[in-house]
C-alpha cells in the first residue's frame, strides 16, 4: 500500500486510475492542475506521484525539476500522450523514473506503481536504524528516544549517524575529527569532541553517566553500542 498523487486534468481518467488504484489499497490523492499539484507537494509527503505532463497551467517538466531543485526525491511516472524519444528524453532528464504512454493499459499501470512503491519500501527500511529505545531516521533526519522527538544539533546529528552508521566498531578520536569535524573547514580540538559527546549524551541517554548508546572507550575512543552485543 502507498500514499500516491495523482496529477491528471482529464477528470474522467484521473477518476479511472484513482479506482483502480484504491483498488490495490494505495491512498490516492487526486490534482487536476500545476498550482494545486505544487501546493500538495509542498504540504505533505508521497511515496509516489503521478504525474501528468500537459497542465491547464504549466507542465510536468517544470514541476519535476522543481521537486529535485527542492530535494523532493519521491519517485514520478510521467502519464502523456507524448510518445516520442525526445519527449521520454526529457522527461528522464526532469528526473522522472518511469514513463507511460497514452492510451495504456491499467494492468500495466498498477504493475509499474507496484515495483516503484516496492523499491521505496526497501529503501526506506534500510534507511532508518532502531537500536533499543533510539530510532533514527536517515532520510527524515530525525532521531526519536522511546518515540518522542530528540532535537539534535547539526553537530550532533552528523556525530550521531557516523557512529551508529560504525556501531559495534571503535572509533578513536581522530577518526571523528577527520571524519565530522575537518569536512566543514572549522578547527575542532578534542575538548570540543568531548563537549558534543556530552550534550549527545545527555539528550538520549536514560543516565548519561551510565551511557547505553555512546561508550568511552578508555584511552582510545568510543563506540556505538556494546561490542559484545549480537542481536541489536
Amino acid at each position: 500500500m502507498g500514499n500516491i498523487l495523482l496529477i491528471e486534468d482529464d477528470k474522467t481518467l484521473n477518476r479511472g486510475i484513482k479506482i483502480s488504484l484504491e483498488k490495490d489499497h494505495h491512498i490516492v490523492t487526486s490534482v487536476y492542475g500545476y498550482t494545486a499539484a505544487m501546493n500538495e507537494v509542498w504540504k505533505r509527503t508521497y511515496d509516489l506521484i503521478l504525474m501528468d505532463i500537459n497542465l491547464p497551467d504549466g507542465n510536468g517538466y517544470s514541476l519535476c525539476e522543481k521537486m529535485h531543485q527542492e530535494s523532493i526525491t519521491t519517485p514520478v511516472i510521467f502519464i502523456t500522450a507524448n510518445d516520442t524519444e525526445a519527449d521520454m528524453l526529457r522527461g528522464f532528464k526532469a528526473g522522472c523514473d518511469d514513463y507511460i504512454t497514452k492510451p495504456f493499459s491499467v494492468e500495466v499501470l498498477r504493475r509499474k506503481v507496484m515495483v516503484i512503491l516496492k523499491r521505496v519500501s526497501k529503501q526506506s527500511r534500510e534507511n532508518v536504524i532502531r537500536y533499543k529505545d533510539l530510532t533514527m531516521d536517515m532520510d527524515k533526519k530525525l532521531v526519536t528516544v522511546k518515540g518522542e522527538p530528540c532535537h539534535l544539533t547539526p553537530a550532533e546529528y552528523k556525530l550521531l549517524e557516523y557512529m551508529i552508521q560504525n556501531k559495534g566498531r571503535v572509533l578513536t578520536r581522530d577518526m571523528l575529527l577527520s571524519n565530522l569535524w575537518d569536512a566543514y573547514g572549522n578547527f575542532v580540538d578534542e575538548n570540543t569532541l568531548r563537549v558534543q559527546i556530552k550534550r549527545l549524551r545527555q539528550k538520549i541517554e536514560a543516565d548519561p553517566k551510565s551511557p547505553e548508546y555512546v561508550i568511552t572507550v578508555f584511552g582510545i575512543g568510543y563506540t556505538f553500542g556494546s561490542r559484545i552485543e549480537k542481536n541489536n
